[in-house]
Formats: structure tokens, sequence, C-alpha cells
């Protein structure tokens, strides 16, 4: 009996050893270098036995969420390269990863994006629909007075990207459709693009859309592209170079 309880107390502390050895801080990415997904980069990766999990992109330290071990991290894409450097602690112990985030074209100023915007906005009586003339590094959200939502990527003073956001109960009442499309058309002739083409492209896309579908086939106009996302009840488009 003596000598079992001496077995077992030998084993247990190898127990231990084995169960912290199959436990062990551990961090990684699925790639090194990113590319524009819409208007982030989108950094995918996993970590293991952390404490403490962040990110930090231009001096700014921000927590990242994890589930089931695996993490993704949403990067405003920037007319400059930026580093994505991760960081998992745990204890004295550290682990850290440094990945690329590509830089991307821009579609225009965005301070003379926002004169445009504003003044036509004024020019049809429009007096609510007025963007900020400035804006700060990162993604802003902006309703406009027909319900349209927006979503503007200002990076370095430079507009990198921007999408368009609207319900489907909005799509299907010929106010809401028309209102959208004559944002859509605005939009696209400020940056450059056929606004009335890239309308009726996208009609001719959603006539041909099969059910089921979540996104659709990209429409370019002068070099400007549009990508749809459809979700259970909105509908995306996002604008980029």
């Amino acid at each position: 009996m003596k000598k079992l309880k001496y077995l077992f107390l030998m084993l247990v502390p190898v127990f231990f050893i084995l169960l912290t050895g199959c436990s062990k801080l551990d961090l990684s990415t699925t790639k090194d270098e990113y590319s524009a997904n819409g208007l982030v980069a989108v950094v995918k990766g996993k970590a293991t036995d952390y404490d403490k999990l962040t990110y930090t992109v231009g001096g700014v330290t921000k927590k990242v969420s994890v589930s089931d071990d695996h993490f993704a991290i949403s990067v405003p894409v920037s007319n400059k390269s930026q580093n994505v450097r991760i960081k998992a602690t745990k204890g004295d112990d550290t682990k850290t990863s440094i990945v690329k985030v590509k830089k991307s074209k821009t579609l225009i100023d965005y301070t003379t994006f926002a004169q445009q915007y504003n003044f036509m906005n004024l020019k049809m009586g429009n007096q609510t629909d007025q963007l900020p003339l400035i804006a700060q590094n990162g993604i802003f959200k902006y309703t406009t007075s027909n319900g349209t939502k927006l979503r503007i990527n200002v990076q370095n003073g430079q507009m990198m990207g921007l999408a368009m956001n609207i319900t489907y109960k909005t799509m299907k009442s010929k106010k809401g459709m028309k209102a959208f499309g004559t944002d859509l058309v605005l939009i696209s002739q400020f940056i450059g693009a056929d606004g009335k083409q890239v309308v009726k492209d996208l009609g001719k896309e959603v006539k041909d859309a099969q059910g089921g579908t979540t996104t659709m086939k990209q429409i370019t106009s002068k070099g400007i592209n549009y990508n749809v996302n459809l979700a259970t009840s909105d509908f995306y488009m996002y604008i980029t170079k």
C-alpha cells in the first residue's frame, strides 16, 4: 500500500508537467502580408494559452477579440504600407508576430470629395446632407437624409474607400431605390467613374442574381471597383480602387 502511495506521489508531478506541455503560449498568423478586402485588410491568426493579447498599428494599441483560439483583426487600409504588431503574453513569457498590410490606391482627396458632395446636396435642396470637410484617420459613419448609410475610410487626408448600405426593405420601395441610385451616381461621378453606367450594371447584376447569393460580380468603371455583399436584411456596396 505504501509503495502504491509512493508511486502515486511520484506520478502527480509528471502528470502536471505533461499537462503544462500540452498547453503553452503560442501565436501565429495565416500570412505575413495582407491586402485590402473592402475598406479593411483582415489579419487572421491563432493564439493559445495567453493572459493578454493585443495588436498595435500606427502607435495605437488595442485588445484582440478571440473565438475558439482564433482571431481576425480588421485594419483600415491606407495609402502607405502598415506594420501590425501582435503581442501575446503569459506571465513573463511573450510571443510577438509582425505582419504587413499592403498599401492601397487612393480614390480621391477627401476634402475635395466632401466639398463636391456638400455643394451638390445644397444645390439639390438637401441642406442637412453635409459631410465634415476634415476627417481623422480611420473609418467614420454617416447617414444621409434618405437613409443610406455611408462608411468612409480616410487616411492621411485621402479617401481610400467608401461603403454604402441600405436595407432590402428600403430597396423594395421606389422612393428608397431612387434615393440610393441618386447617391450612387453622384458619389461615382465625384470619384471619376461613370455613375449612370454603374447603376445600369448594378441593376443587371441584381436581376441576374440567384437565390442564396451573398456576392455579385465586381463592377468596374474607369478604374473604380464596386463590390456587393448581401447580408440577411441589408445590401452593402464597397467602392475602392
